[in-house]
């Protein structure tokens, strides 16, 4: 049997996360809020009530939130290009697409032919080390793996040239020495890579 326009504030929470409140305004409003878990979702209203009228809560409403889409880009590779066995740096980054926010979290493998590393995203970004043991022409790819609230994505391809390592060369033992005509002369011999190449020859 009561009439009249409530005043007050409304919240309005998610159950996977996502909490926001207004004030009513001819017994109506509307907030904005940020879920922060996929997955199949719950909305529930609480008006907190007045002096004159009395709180209440509304019935569920369902609502599907969905993983956001991502991003993931190749930032940087260094050295861009290098020698076979020297270790190189590539650094990547995953971002959230519009409209979806926030910070992914996850790993992120990048893979070169037979070669690969992978490591866990920091803030959005990581790096890893990748370690060539054969010259040639590569394409670096990073792949985000995704979660429960982030998509996997993967990155445009990079290249990397990888150049033989220099070698250094030398004899480590002649004998007998001295020696005469025709007669045989053991020689020992060593190859060993220079830096920043690695590796047995």
């Amino acid at each position: 049997p009561g009439g009249g326009t409530p005043a007050g504030s409304v919240s309005v929470s998610l159950s996977g996360g996502g909490v926001c409140s207004a004030s009513l305004s001819g017994g109506g409003g509307a907030c904005v809020l940020t879920p922060t878990l996929a997955g199949p979702h719950t909305l529930m209203a609480s008006y907190a009530g007045s002096a004159n009228y009395l709180g209440s809560v509304s019935a569920g409403v369902a609502q599907t939130v969905n993983p956001a889409a991502t991003t993931t880009t190749i930032a940087a590779v260094s050295p861009s290009t290098s020698v076979v066995g020297q270790s190189v740096m590539v650094t990547f980054t995953v971002a959230a697409l519009a409209p979806g926010g926030g910070v992914p979290t996850g790993t992120v493998s990048v893979n070169a032919g037979a070669f690969s590393c992978s490591s866990s995203l920091s803030n959005g970004a990581g790096a890893c080390p990748l370690t060539f043991t054969a010259a040639g022409p590569y394409t670096l790819t990073a792949s985000y793996l995704g979660q429960a609230n982030y998509s996997a994505s993967a990155s445009a391809g990079v290249a990397q040239t990888v150049n033989p390592a220099p070698t250094t060369v030398q004899i480590t033992a002649d004998a007998p020495d001295p020696s005469v005509v025709g007669q045989s002369v053991t020689v020992n011999f060593s190859v060993t890579v220079a830096a920043p190449g690695a590796g047995i020859p």
